[in-house]
């Protein structure tokens, strides 16, 4: 059996959620990306700077992960979309190249951005990009396929 970790970014706890639950089904590790500097507590002025950072692809510091993840056979990366975009953490996180190639399984979660759009800037990043799911914010009518779209995600990562 393969050793997993989930790495992830959440600014308000809906990708962490996402990611504690998918590591419960299937045993892995999880790893919560931080920035050095966070951004404003203004609901109004962290999404702005969030969106800009995004839609720009920078790569603000992130801290030092504890975990050694060349211990890891697989990484699965969870990220909330900005601007259609992975949160700039993730692009910090992704300059690393065998860290990329270690990143199988995606799953994205997204208040009104574009999860496809998001992926597909992904795949550009990550060779081995075999599995991703897109998932809504619960306030959209969408949200409540998460589940289902989970199960299927997991079930993937499972039998291949």
């Amino acid at each position: 059996m393969s050793k997993k970790v989930i790495v992830y970014y959440s600014l308000t706890n809906h990708t962490k959620e996402a990611a504690e639950w998918i590591a419960n089904k299937i045993g892995a590790e999880l790893v919560r990306l931080e920035l050095v500097k966070d951004l404003p507590e203004h609901q109004g002025k962290k999404y702005m700077i969030g969106g800009m950072q995004a839609s720009m692809g920078m790569k603000p510091p992130i801290h030092k992960i504890s975990a050694d993840l060349s211990a890891y056979d697989e990484i699965i990366l969870g990220t909330p979309v900005w601007a259609s975009k992975c949160a700039p953490a993730i692009n910090t996180f992704l300059e690393d190249k065998a860290v990329c190639a270690k990143v199988k399984s995606v799953f994205t979660f997204s208040g009104g951005g574009d999860n496809d759009k998001c992926i597909k800037g992904l795949k550009k990043k990550l060779p081995n990009l075999k599995n991703t799911v897109a998932l809504a914010d619960k306030k959209y009518d969408n949200a409540g396929n998460n589940e289902a779209k989970l199960n299927g995600f997991v079930e993937t990562m499972i039998n291949g």
